[in-house]
């Protein structure tokens, strides 16, 4: 049964006194879910995906996890619940694949060398979740574009952790590399977590998404795959004339 994990009250952020980048927005994230999040460029997506983990801090209103007000989260204990991946990751390139999945581990053991079997069964459940157990042993600077994102992805799970947010994980990937980063996203929802992901790739987005948030000039709208493709003005917002 689903139940509501997040829950966004009358927020603004601005990044001066006085332009706001978000205007009084308000929305909820169930478990089970998936939330694709579409605008255009500089419409405030990453604002508002970074407002969510914490990251940015609010002007107005309010953003509570599980009930509890995201100002009153240590920042160990948040990670537990929310896994982040950024559009622009910045990885050393001599980590091994392994090592960075490893890294999704942290809120629990602090270290790679203190991991315990519950941390390396994690690994091992999000590096089959992602089917890359074939590239163990290879640095990051040895991947390609679409195996590292599945290694981003992968970090994430291996935080087990209720929801995934992800900044256009489909990023610089060719058509069917794309597809796959779309299917493993929807497997999530499978086992039990929530996602929320910014895209622009519109329509292979909305086949797996149940809810779609449209950012347009500060304010967000939420609708439904089916609503928004019957919504000519959302379309047009989206797609143009």
């Amino acid at each position: 049964m689903s139940s509501i994990i997040l829950h966004i009250d009358n927020i603004s952020v601005a990044y001066s006194k006085r332009i706001d980048i978000l205007s009084e927005v308000s929305l909820s994230l169930q478990s089970n879910q998936i939330v694709a999040l579409i605008g255009e460029n500089g419409a405030g997506k990453s604002t508002l995906l970074k407002s969510i983990c914490g990251l940015i801090a609010i002007s107005q209103g309010s953003i509570k996890l599980f009930g509890k007000d995201l100002k009153e989260w240590k920042s160990s204990s948040l990670a537990q619940k929310i896994a982040y991946v950024s559009s622009s990751e910045n990885v050393q390139s001599i980590i091994t694949m392994e090592d960075f999945v490893g890294f999704g581990r942290y809120p629990y053991t602090s270290w790679l060398i203190n991991q315990t079997k519950e941390d390396l069964d994690c690994i091992e459940v999000a590096l089959k979740s992602c089917k890359i157990e074939y590239l163990r042993g290879k640095t990051m600077a040895q991947l390609s574009d679409g195996e590292r994102q599945k290694v981003y992805l992968a970090r994430a799970i291996a935080q087990n952790s209720d929801l995934i947010v992800l900044d256009e994980p489909t990023t610089h990937l060719d058509v069917k590399s794309s597809n796959t980063m779309f299917h493993l996203i929807q497997t999530q929802k499978e086992s039990g977590r929530a996602v929320l992901f910014s895209s622009h790739q519109i329509e292979k987005a909305l086949t797996i998404a149940d809810k779609v948030w449209v950012v347009d000039c500060g304010r967000i709208i939420e609708t439904t795959p089916k609503e928004f493709y019957e919504n000519e003005q959302l379309k047009n917002l989206i797609f143009g004339v």
